[in-house]
């Protein structure tokens, strides 16, 4: 401020006071425009404002930080994508002397995954090198489970001619194997409620190539930046203003890797300005917590690059299968300019609704690429100068992927495993063996193909349906299920949710309900033999009545044994062994076999009303291929974590349905179902192996058949339930021969025949009579009879008598004495015997006994059954029962027991 000072009165030498002038006051020079900002910005009235404004943004930034971070972290707490997640195929088993060529093995295992050693790839992956003639193989170190390696390092020769394998040696120890198993196939990367699926890589799977690509595409100055690219920011303000699509800017993203990475984790996609400014938070952060590298691979598995067949294809993984068929580690130059493209719009630049303009897009990237260097000119333009190599869409889906059975195993997981989202990070081991899965849709589709054209006029051609499912009846596993003809089209699993209707395919339970009378004699004991007239017939039951037919209304007007009916699938005949066994029991039959329990029964049940999937027809026909035994159907094999860890370890369930000697007798029905009657074409189309069946007819097509090892059964129909109008042996049964050929090819060790129990007892018949043949008979034939069921050559057993008429008394002229061996238990039950001379003095007579008709011996009173017989003298049985013959089912003495007269 300025200074006044008194004026000096001092005189000046001389006495003249000075000329000089005299200060006055001092003034400070004016301050510049910037100090007087400054003044003003740290005045108190301003200072105090930012300061408490600063403190709030801090505590923001603080509290967001802390937020954002939880968040983030929760995310990484875990693995965000599981390497080796999702649903495997069974093992594949190698054997010496298999039919199976270098390239077919290659084949195989760059489908499991493998690379060539020395490769660019995941040192986690499996390995391979080829020699001259033979293959090495290391499996990845993702096959462990509960801490041991479950595949061996191989080393598989092969034969001269190069379509065998020759030897098999295991590289630990050098040894030499018979058998071998190859890490499965990953069928399928859907495992969560998304159908979302995804091959999840790593940063060094991804080609130098494809990695310029997405950078130059999406965010140039990736490897650069924290997380926020400014200049792309920039890029898409004045994107917003730029009409030309086409323009350079166009070419590139807005926001960073990571903001696309985080936006698609761990937001929401709405468009404002709060979700812009946490995405660009988040991606500082993240950037914090991960390298560049893995932020990168993230990217590339999480980003959206189109649909196929009604899944949505996440990552370049799983991209480089569905647009080329290829392992990420092969792609080119070109293929990967395609793929970087697609990330900007997967569905306006799909391939396969629009090749051209999929190819601009590719040029574009190749452009985009060499104007900033990242590649050259030449290989631009060498690249540009390529088609766009598409791998077929039609069918690929079915025969990689088994999508329906994919479908069946995530149904189950939801019984199996808690909590949402869980499967995506679990290896789900299953049962399906895709060497067969790929023939059954094979065998599938190419007998619709031919239906379509055969029956072009009476339906229009690809609205005809099918189903086939395969299974082990040892095991339970679910070895082939194809659902329908084409997935894109339609995802309903025929095989086990259609319920149908199976027709004669359910005849087998009647008849095998009728054979069961040996064991439980009620009204009769039926036999192979036991004749029916083939005629038409009215049947009342209920106060109802019901006249089944025979297809075509044809019919002998003769008696036909039951196993001739059965092989010539008579509809009355069934009907009537059902009405004498009563059709409760044989559903109740059926039900135990693992059919559904109708809510009431009627006679016409016994054709095959009840409807039923063929995954439950195939389980109940386990009871025949078992001898006895049914299996309930198994799909998972066993649930890992990600590191291997089990828990979950499927077992099946079963449950005896049949004796053994009845499904034996059973399945030699079957038998001659196939080689004489309505499934003889199965003999006609080549198939030499032992096999059983049952054709079925109702509205649809079946046909069931089985080994002693692979249970196979086929549907043919439509959706609609329309009339098919073909027989099963017309529709279904080509698909069956077909695939059953291929599984017999691939798996020689499932053909065979069942062991006969020794129960059984074979006697030479006339199959016109069901009577023992005799000497004169021109027809004859050997038939399997239960013990205790053969027919004989027997007499009506007499009226009961007191006990002391009931001796053996000879006839007049012989002196006959009868003594049976002493048992320790003997029945109370006496014999009779008749004997009489005949002209030459040789004796002839009968004689009844109580006999036990589960083992075909003489009865005591711990037999469960009793049955009354009578023999020709020295043909009757001499030894006794006893306990030990019925596993703890005995009688105890003195209480009740079913007992029978043989009429």
């Amino acid at each position: 401020m300025p200074v006044r000072y008194p004026p000096d009165r001092t005189p000046a030498p001389g006495g003249k006071q000075s000329t000089r002038n005299r200060i006055v006051a001092y003034r400070e020079p004016p301050a510049h425009s910037w100090q007087r900002v400054a003044r003003r910005f740290f005045s108190p009235p301003v200072v105090i404002p930012l300061v408490f404004l600063g403190t709030i943004v801090i505590g923001v930034l603080i509290y967001y930080w802390t937020i954002f971070s939880h968040r983030i972290d929760n995310l990484l707490r875990g693995e965000v994508y599981t390497r080796s997640a999702g649903i495997y195929a069974a093992p594949k088993q190698l054997h010496v002397g298999e039919t199976l060529s270098q390239s077919d093995l290659l084949a195989y295992l760059k489908r499991a995954g493998y690379v060539e050693k020395g490769q660019q790839g995941e040192t986690a992956r499996g390995h391979f090198v080829i020699g001259d003639g033979m293959l090495e193989i290391e499996p990845s170190l993702d096959s462990s489970v509960d801490g041991r390696p479950q595949f061996d390092r191989l080393r598989v020769q092969f034969a001269r001619n190069g379509k065998s394998i020759s030897s098999i040696t295991d590289l630990e120890n050098n040894g030499k194997r018979d058998r071998a198993q190859l890490e499965p196939e990953l069928i399928s990367s859907v495992t969560g409620r998304e159908r979302a699926k995804r091959k999840v890589i790593g940063f060094n799977d991804l080609p130098p190539h494809l990695i310029k690509a997405i950078t130059v595409t999406e965010d140039r100055s990736f490897f650069e930046h924290y997380g926020v690219n400014i200049r792309g920011i920039l890029r898409a303000l004045i994107r917003r203003y730029d009409s030309d699509p086409n323009s350079p800017i166009a070419r590139q993203g807005g926001s960073s890797i990571t903001q696309q990475l985080v936006k698609n984790l761990l937001l929401s996609p709405e468009r404002t300005l709060r979700r812009k400014l946490a995405e660009a938070y988040m991606s500082i952060i993240l950037e914090t917590r991960l390298s560049k590298e893995q932020i990168f691979s993230l990217y590339c598995n999480q980003v959206y690059l189109g649909q196929q067949a009604g899944f949505s294809i996440n990552g370049f993984g799983e991209a480089a299968d569905a647009y080329f068929n290829k392992d990420v580690t092969n792609l080119t130059l070109s293929e990967s300019a395609f793929l970087s493209g697609l990330i900007r719009s997967p569905n306006r630049y799909n391939p396969y609704h629009d090749n051209g303009t999929a190819t601009a897009r590719r040029n574009q990237v190749l452009d985009s690429m060499a104007d900033t260097g990242a590649i050259s000119r030449e290989e631009a333009d060498k690249a540009k100068a390529e088609p766009l190599q598409l791998a077929p869409v039609k069918g690929r889906i079915d025969v990689s992927d088994a999508p329906y059975f994919a479908d069946f195993v995530q149904n189950q997981l939801g019984d199996m495993i808690a909590g949402p989202g869980a499967a995506e990070h679990l290896r789900i081991y299953t049962t399906i063996d895709m060497e067969l899965q790929r023939a059954a849709y094979n065998a599938l589709t190419k007998q619709l193909a031919a239906l379509d054209k055969i029956e072009a006029r009476r339906f229009e051609p690809g609205t005809l349906q099918a189903a086939l499912v395969a299974m082990n009846p040892k095991t339970g596993d679910i070895v082939a299920m194809v659902g329908g003809r084409d997935y894109a089209k339609s995802q309903l699993n025929r095989a086990a949710e259609a319920l149908r209707q199976p027709g004669s395919v359910f005849k087998p339970f009647v008849y095998a309900t009728a054979l069961n009378t040996a064991f439980d004699p009620v009204p009769r004991v039926i036999t192979p033999a036991t004749t029916y007239m083939d005629e038409p017939k009215t049947f009342t039951y209920d106060n109802q009545e019901y006249s089944p037919g025979n297809f075509g209304e044809t019919y002998s007007h003769a008696p036909v044994t039951l196993r001739d009916a059965l092989v010539h699938s008579l509809n009355v005949v069934t009907v009537d062994v059902a009405m004498e066994v009563t059709i409760g029991r044989v559903m109740s039959l059926a039900t135990k076999a693992g059919l559904p329990k109708p809510p009431r029964v009627y006679p016409a049940m016994a054709l095959g009303t009840s409807e039923a999937t063929p995954l439950q027809i195939a389980s109940a026909y386990t009871s025949f291929a078992n001898l006895g035994t049914r299996i309930t159907p198994v799909a998972i094999d066993r649930i890992t974590t990600g590191k291997g860890v089990t828990i979950a370890a499927p077992t099946p369930q079963k449950n005896e349905v049949l004796r053994p000697e009845v499904a034996y007798v059973m399945n030699s029905f079957m038998k001659d179902v196939v080689n004489r009657g309505t499934a003889a074409k199965v003999r006609a189309r080549g198939l030499k192996a032992n096999v059983a069946g049952k054709t079925g007819t109702s509205r649809d097509g079946w046909f069931a058949g089985f080994t002693p090892n692979l249970v196979c059964v086929v549907w043919v129909g439509f959706d609609d339930g329309s009339q098919l109008g073909l027989t099963g042996a017309n529709s279904a049964l080509p698909i069956w021969s077909d695939f059953m050929q291929a599984a017999l090819t691939e798996h020689p060790e499932w053909q065979g025949d069942w062991e006969m129990p020794a129960g059984i007892s074979q006697i030479e018949i006339n199959p016109t009579t069901g009577e023992l043949a005799k000497p004169e008979d021109v027809d004859k034939r050997v038939e399997l009879f239960i013990n205790g069921t053969n027919p004989g050559p027997e007499v009506p057993a007499p009226e009961e008598k007191p006990e002391e008429e009931n001796e053996a008394s000879p006839t007049p002229g012989a002196e006959t004495e009868v003594t049976p061996e002493p048992s320790p238990l003997p029945s109370p039950h006496k014999t009779k015997v008749e004997v009489k001379p005949d002209a030459g003095a040789r004796l002839e007579g009968t004689i009844t006994l109580d006999i036990d008709p589960t083992t075909g011996l003489i009865a005591v009173e711990t037999c469960p059954v009793v049955r009354t017989k009578t023999f020709v003298l020295g043909t009757e049985p001499k030894k006794y029962c006893g306990p030990e013959y019925h596993k703890g089912k005995t009688n105890e003495p003195g209480g009740t027991r079913p007992r029978v007269v043989n009429p």
